[in-house]
């Protein structure tokens, strides 16, 4: 897409999309260089999972899933619109930082591909209630390490 239709499409957004544009972006940047710089002793709270167990996902009202799409729509525009390629963990944790500001509780997943027998294949992603906001993937596919849950 041309940088100016680019400018366009951005400039039409409203003002709340525009700040969550300009958040993410910088959350993003922040958890990218978390993940990749800074030794897990430091971090490991931040996805400290526990043993997974099924229950019925929180429901969430109506703004607070408008807002949740918001976060995920605003999650796929950065990644998008940056030369950077940003991988499930640091989205999974900009969306969780952008959810809990907004007072939404969340779960963020950890798991591995069943099929993948040789090299793991780790995945990362976050759910507010029954709205998958990062991590794109079908749950089924993958064998839950643990899970953590922020109210």
């Amino acid at each position: 897409m041309p940088i100016a239709r680019k400018i366009r499409t951005f400039s039409d957004l409203p003002a709340s999309e525009k700040f969550a544009f300009l958040e993410a972006s910088i959350l993003l940047a922040i958890a990218r260089i978390v993940v990749d710089f800074v030794p897990l002793s430091k971090w490991r709270k931040q996805v400290a999972i526990k043993t997974y167990q099924p229950c019925e996902a929180e429901q969430l009202g109506k703004p607070q899933r408008e807002q949740a799409r918001m976060v995920l729509r605003t999650i796929k525009r950065v990644g998008r619109n940056v030369p950077v390629k940003f991988v499930c963990l640091p989205q999974a944790l900009t969306a969780r930082w952008m959810l809990s500001r907004r007072n939404i509780p969340t779960e963020l997943f950890l798991g591995t591909r069943r099929e993948a027998e040789v090299n793991r294949e780790f995945h990362a992603w976050l759910m507010a209630g029954d709205i998958m906001v990062t991590g794109n993937c079908d749950p089924e596919d993958y064998a839950i390490l643990g899970s953590q849950k922020r109210d």
